[in-house]
Order: C-alpha cells, then structure tokens, then sequence
C-alpha cells in the first residue's frame, strides 16, 4: 500500500473544458436537425396533402442539414490546420 500524494494525480481541465464546450455544441446540433426533422414530418403530415405552408420546406430542410454541413467544415478545418 502506497501513501496518497494529491500531486501525483495532475488533472487536464483544459481538456475536460474543450470537451464539454464540443459535448455542447453537438448537442446543439442535434436539437437544431431535430426541430427541421420535425418541421418536415409536421408538414407532411399536416399539409402536403392540400400543398399550403411552403415556407415549412426550405424551412426544414435548412436546419435539417445546416448542422451537418458545419460540423464537417470545422472538421476539415480542424484536420487541415492541425500541427
């Protein structure tokens, strides 16, 4: 058995800080794709059959892919800068 030093044990808070800030902004995207998913089944659903509210379409389909498009940009940029 071995004493316990509290300096031996060095914690990164730097990177638990840069993982929850990421853990965050995924979690944002997923809400933000999820509210133009669900904008989309509302109107067909609800609307297509008599093609009135449009506007829901391009609405949806912006937030729908808007996440995914970002998250991979910052992913090639990331992977482009990295040294």
């Amino acid at each position: 058995m071995g004493s316990y030093d509290p300096e031996e044990k060095e914690v990164d808070y730097e990177g638990i800080q840069k993982l929850a800030k990421a853990s965050v902004v995924l979690l944002w995207s997923f809400f933000i794709s999820l509210v133009g998913g669900l904008t989309l089944v509302w109107w067909e659903l609800e609307y297509h059959s008599t093609n009135s509210q449009l506007w829901m379409v391009p609405f949806g389909l912006i937030m729908l892919v808007t996440p995914a498009i970002v998250c991979l940009s910052l992913f090639v940029s990331d992977s482009c800068n990295s040294s």
